[in-house]
């Protein structure tokens, strides 16, 4: 996206150059030599032009294929964030962080980072979808890291403390679990109370990609509001 975007800005510069100099050795000046120049700069800015319009075109092509790209690599880190249970054992919340740990996560990173919009004042998109986005699974993915070789210690019996992996564990799933309490009224009156758990990571970052990543990929709303 940004080498496009690049090349875009300066033949619209050197567009505007060679037209206005053509324009004034047209008007402005006399003779062969005038009229050389003359069409020396007519030929640049009609080769400009043609750069500048195929790069326009280039932009916008390279701009979806790169934000769907994310977008995918994305969809499929939360289809396996959400695979995860609460109510799995000790051991298998471990194996799942650490499978987790496992995937290959630079592409996603390098597509991210081949984002760049063309017109965006003061970096607002791509810092919405730095902080609303990439950032959350990011934080999520360090986070993880951090106790990788707490977990790995503890599986092949070198650092085996349950207690302490508990603790871990729980400090993991506050950061992107959440329990709601809500109550329900039966028709006696009487009140039920439910704990509600949800992904909450996978939710907002959904949301996100459903809601303004999905109207800055394609510059319409998305009336479905999923993909």
């Amino acid at each position: 996206m940004k080498n496009y975007v690049i090349a875009t800005r300066v033949t619209a510069i050197l567009s505007l150059i060679s037209f206005s100099i053509a324009v004034i050795i047209q008007y402005f000046c006399c003779g062969i030599k005038a009229e050389f120049w003359c069409n020396v700069c007519l030929g640049i800015f009609g080769s400009s032009l043609l750069t500048f319009i195929t790069s326009i075109i280039g932009y916008f092509t390279d701009k979806r294929k790169t934000m769907e790209s994310f977008l995918y690599s994305t969809y499929s880190l939360l289809n396996i964030i959400k695979q995860y249970d609460i109510n799995w054992s000790l051991e298998n919340k471990i194996d799942f962080y650490l499978n987790y740990l496992n995937i290959d996560k630079s592409i996603w990173d390098s597509q991210f980072g081949a984002i760049y919009f063309m017109f965006d004042i003061n970096d607002k998109n791509f810092k919405y979808i730095f902080n609303n986005i990439y950032k959350p699974i990011f934080d999520f993915n360090q986070a993880i890291s951090k106790h990788e070789y707490h977990f790995r210690w503890h599986k092949d019996g070198s650092g085996s403390n349950a207690a302490v992996m508990e603790v871990f564990i729980s400090e993991l799933e506050n950061l992107f679990i959440k329990r709601v309490n809500s109550e329900y009224s039966r028709n006696s009156g009487e009140k039920t109370s439910v704990v509600v758990i949800k992904n909450q990571l996978v939710n907002t970052v959904m949301e996100e990609l459903n809601g303004r990543y999905y109207e800055l990929m394609y510059n319409k709303r998305n009336e479905r509001g999923d993909k």
